[in-house]
């Protein structure tokens, strides 16, 4: 841990300016943030060693210059302003320490990036149809996937979480078992319920592996044997597993869409599913139903031509 910042005449202490970067995010307690940060400053400043030299000489020309860059690019709205807002994040750091006077990416200097309305999101979410053979696919592949693919669909659980699950975070309170989620993306010290079923399966998964402490789920891989599965590994899992079963290209977060939408189809009301969730907002919940709704009832299917028939 380094020592506590010094700033003599409004500016970093020197000792501090080769090494910006990871003082900065030493303000964020999960590893998932850190990570995202840092891809983000990484591609904007074009190296991890970021000097306070390099930051006194970026204006909010090369902001719009960067964000103009990532239009031509074909970059995702989404992706934009999620790098927008770490950049913004950091010189308002910087700021706040005396490093710099003014931010070169405030809201007033730089372009309007395309904001991007969540009711409008494309979700992509499985059938029950496809979560069963989904499931079914893993159980014949390995006890680990299985249990841990059942987990992340009844819990609704982001790989980050999945990645971070503990033996010791399973647990009874009462007549129900639950999952602590000690760190997680919405604050510390969350749970969600875990159905005993499930339950059931993580026990069949702990006794074929011997797993009697510490990390839940295990790489089976000849580099890493018996270490502690990472976010980017259990996403390769779930994409090859849906692969295997014939289902279209998704993702670890694929699951947790599917639950949600499950869990509102089958009667479970929108804040039930924000608490299971752990939605801050209940509009973030509202786009399942959106979606739902929206291609549910559309005047795509009310929509009559000749040619129709003539197709036919």
């Amino acid at each position: 841990m380094p020592d506590i910042i010094s700033i003599p005449q409004g500016n970093l202490d020197r000792s501090y300016s080769e090494r910006l970067l990871e003082t900065y995010l030493l303000k964020f307690d999960r590893q998932a943030t850190r990570r995202a940060y840092r891809s983000d400053l990484v591609d904007f400043f074009g190296t991890e060693d970021i000097t306070l030299e390099m930051v006194l000489d970026i204006s909010f020309v090369h902001v719009n210059q960067y964000i103009a860059s990532l239009e031509a690019g074909g970059a995702k709205a989404t992706t934009i302003r999620r790098r927008v807002a770490a950049i913004r994040g950091f010189f308002d750091w910087l700021e706040a320490l005396g490093a710099i006077e003014k931010n070169p990416a405030h809201r007033q200097l730089i372009r309007k990036v395309k904001s991007v309305r969540n009711k409008d999101r494309v979700l992509v979410v499985l059938t029950t149809e496809q979560a069963n053979q989904l499931l079914h696919t893993a159980a014949e592949t390995n006890l680990r996937n299985h249990a841990m693919m059942a987990t992340m669909l009844h819990c609704v659980l982001r790989r980050s979480e999945v990645a971070s699950m503990d033996v010791e975070h399973v647990r009874l309170i009462g007549k129900y078992w639950i999952l602590d989620l000690p760190t997680t993306k919405g604050g510390a010290d969350q749970y969600v319920k875990i159905p005993e079923h499930v339950v059931e399966l993580i026990e069949e998964h702990k006794d074929h592996y011997g797993i009697a402490t510490g990390p839940l789920w295990r790489s089976h891989a000849r580099r890493n044997p018996g270490g502690r599965l990472t976010p980017t590994s259990i996403y390769r899992i779930v994409r090859d597993t849906a692969v295997k079963a014939g289902l279209p290209d998704i993702g670890a977060h694929t699951l947790r869409h599917t639950g949600c939408t499950l869990a509102i189809d089958n009667g479970a009301s929108l804040q039930q599913v924000q608490t299971h969730a752990r939605h801050k907002q209940i509009e973030t919940t509202m786009v399942y139903v959106h979606q739902r709704d929206r291609l549910r009832d559309s005047a795509a299917d009310f929509i009559r031509i000749d040619d129709q028939d003539r197709r036919r």
